[in-house]
């Protein structure tokens, strides 16, 4: 079998395992609804009378600017933190249960190369979560059209938060792949899943200690604002860069874990 032959049957296996996955379905399923109406509904509350007291002070960045604008904004800020954890949490489920269910000594038998199956088990992840984002971001922009439309406000700052919304979310992606290798060498889905947790947590306690910038995992969520305007200012083209790095390295990294791969 050739190579591309190797991975076309190893996506096609992968692909199939992800649609019938009830932690895909679940994850995808509340990136794609709770982030739009996250989105419109903090806005929607923070210009209401309803906001009072700690909410009227946490959602106070977003009750003035441009409507429109300012939903993509928080769509931006949710999916840079929402997209790593459903991406992380379906690595840790594709990698882990290979381990955890006793399969994984049976891909010894295919003719299929293990780093192959590592190969199309990351590749499916990633298409599967960007679509995700993608939906995401055009649903938000949907009912962020629909309200303004009904409101009169001005469309104009769409297409530009659109594209820092998808980018952050997409960047969130790859940084879940350090996870699919972690998933590998803990052999563990609960594990994995406890290391992406602490790496949010780190997260804030680098940005807390002025490191953010150069943390890859703070990168996302710092550009789309969550940190203030003067922290978001503070990200450039080496800071994205550098989060983005982290998905080559991941993929470097967990093929080759597979290929190596022993004693299972």
């Amino acid at each position: 079998m050739s190579s591309v032959s190797a991975l076309a049957a190893a996506l096609s296996v992968e692909s199939l395992k992800l649609r019938r996955s009830l932690i895909a379905r679940v994850a995808g399923l509340l990136l794609i609804v709770l982030v739009p109406t996250v989105s419109v509904g903090a806005v929607a509350l923070a210009r209401s009378p309803l906001a009072v007291g700690a909410a009227s002070a946490k959602l106070a960045p977003y009750s003035t600017g441009d409507l429109v604008a300012t939903h993509l904004l928080v769509c931006g800020q949710v999916l840079s933190i929402g997209s790593l954890f459903a991406a992380g949490f379906v690595l840790a489920w594709s990698f882990g249960r290979e381990f955890e269910s006793g399969s994984a000594g049976a891909l010894f038998a295919l003719t299929v190369p293990r780093a192959t199956i590592a190969l199309a088990k990351a590749l499916v992840v990633l298409a599967w979560s960007g679509l995700c984002v993608l939906v995401t971001v055009a649903l938000t922009l949907a009912a962020s059209a629909a309200v303004a439309a009904s409101a009169g406000a001005s469309f104009a700052g769409a297409w530009s938060g659109a594209g820092i919304a998808l980018a952050s979310g997409l960047l969130g992606t790859g940084l879940a792949l350090p996870f699919g290798w972690l998933a590998t060498i803990t052999r563990s889905q609960l594990g994995t899943v406890g290391c992406l947790v602490g790496v949010v947590a780190l997260t804030q306690i680098v940005v807390l200690l002025g490191g953010g910038p150069w943390f890859p995992y703070a990168v996302p969520s710092l550009w789309t604002g969550m940190g203030g305007a003067a922290s978001a200012a503070a990200i450039g083209l080496p800071h994205l860069l550098t989060a983005a790095a982290v998905t080559p390295v991941s993929l470097f990294l967990i093929v080759h874990s597979w290929r190596r791969l022993t004693n299972v």
